[in-house]
Order: structure tokens, then C-alpha cells, then sequence
């Protein structure tokens, strides 16, 4: 499976998941300021994509043989310059997209709404040191071992037909709908746990550490 990742300019991610998702990637990307970051890492980039109004002139200096693409489009983040980016390099399965929350609400959810954007395109996982988000339609299958804490949300229209496998608390042809009804705090009885929705989608987030 091809899989890229993205580092941004949010709250960093520790050194132990920045390594895990890098372990498993093909192309590793800087946003703009996440390029800061992963010169804290001593870990280097393939491409430092962004407006570049945030990362410092020591790490430019630091990583001048990587592939800079400075893009001032005021219209589109710097996240999503470099999604586009890393699409236009070739066929992805998913993108990890880390340092996604940045201590601002606005942030947080504009991160999200990507995952809704390119859902049709592919498949975005937001990751931090607590666990990873992503959108689900049709059979959803849970990694986790037994006890881990799984929630998932309707976003946009409500989704339909879920029905959840070895989860603590079951759902059977039910309706989710924000603001009526969701599933929060939600446990892996055993494994392989999964959820099926019939209609709609589901955010989907597991907690890697409670």
C-alpha cells in the first residue's frame, strides 16, 4: 500500500510516532513550520512545501538539498498545498497526517473538513501521540487490541445501517446522526473488531493511549 506522510505545523508529535509513520511511508513531506520540527526530529523531508512564512532560516539553511515547492496561494492552507502535492507525485493509498492540532479550534476542524475533501481521492489519517482519526464508509475494520477505546461521529448527513463486530457496546442497524445520537468511548471486546455502515460516513477515532 502506498502511503505518504505529511508533518505540519501543529503541536509536534513525539519522536516515537513520527518514526512509526515514517516507517511505513514512501514519501515524507514538510507543510511549511513542520519542516521546524522535523529538524528538531533529525529527520529529513523529501519536499518542504508551503507560503515558507514559517519555518525558520536554520532549518532552511539545514535541509538546502531538499526539494523546496513555495507556494503563496492565499486561498488553500499550506496543508493543503501539500496534499495536492504529494497526489501529484503518483497514486496514494493513504496520507498520515501529523502535527495536525495546533492549540486552535479553527485548525482542528479545518483539518478534518480535509478529510471529507479528499475522501473520493484518499484516504486521510490525522495521527498524534493519543491515538488516530479518519473517515469510514462501508466496512471499517478497528486495529486495536482488546480494551482499546474507539468513538466514532456522523459528519454531515447522518449515517445509516451501522452495525458494529466485537465492540463492548453494540450497535445493530442503527442511525447515528450529530447531535442525536453517536458512539463515544466505545471498546474493542476482541479482535477483529469493525463497524459497517449501510449509508454515510463515520469519523472514526482510536485511542492509542488513554
Amino acid at each position: 500500500m502506498a502511503h505518504a506522510v505529511i508533518l505540519a505545523n501543529g503541536f509536534p508529535p513525539s519522536h516515537e510516532t513520527l518514526t512509526r509513520a515514517l516507517g511505513r511511508s514512501s514519501l515524507f513531506v514538510c507543510s511549511d513550520g513542520g519542516a521546524n520540527i522535523a529538524h528538531d526530529h533529525g529527520v529529513t523531508p523529501d519536499a518542504i512545501v508551503g507560503d515558507l512564512d514559517s519555518v525558520s532560516d536554520g532549518t532552511m539553511a539545514h535541509f538546502r538539498d531538499v526539494r523546496v515547492v513555495r507556494d503563496e496561494d492565499t486561498e488553500h492552507t499550506d496543508t493543503e498545498k501539500a496534499l495536492e502535492w504529494v497526489l501529484a507525485q503518483g497514486s496514494f493509498d493513504m496520507i498520515t497526517l501529523l502535527g495536525a492540532s495546533a492549540g486552535r479550534l479553527d485548525h482542528i476542524l479545518g483539518h478534518l473538513s480535509l478529510l471529507r475533501r479528499y475522501h473520493d481521492r484518499v484516504r486521510i489519517v490525522l495521527e498524534d501521540d493519543t491515538g488516530r482519526a479518519w473517515l469510514g464508509r462501508g466496512i471499517v475494520p478497528i486495529e486495536g487490541r482488546p480494551g482499546t477505546v474507539v468513538s466514532f461521529f456522523a459528519v454531515g448527513a447522518a449515517a445509516e445501517g451501522v452495525t458494529t463486530d466485537n465492540l463492548r457496546y453494540r450497535l445493530r442497524d442503527s442511525r447515528l446522526e450529530m447531535g442525536i445520537q453517536d458512539s463515544i468511548s466505545n471498546v474493542v471486546e476482541r479482535a477483529p473488531a469493525s463497524i459497517r455502515i449501510a449509508r454515510g460516513e463515520l469519523l472514526v477515532i482510536v485511542l492509542t493511549k488513554a
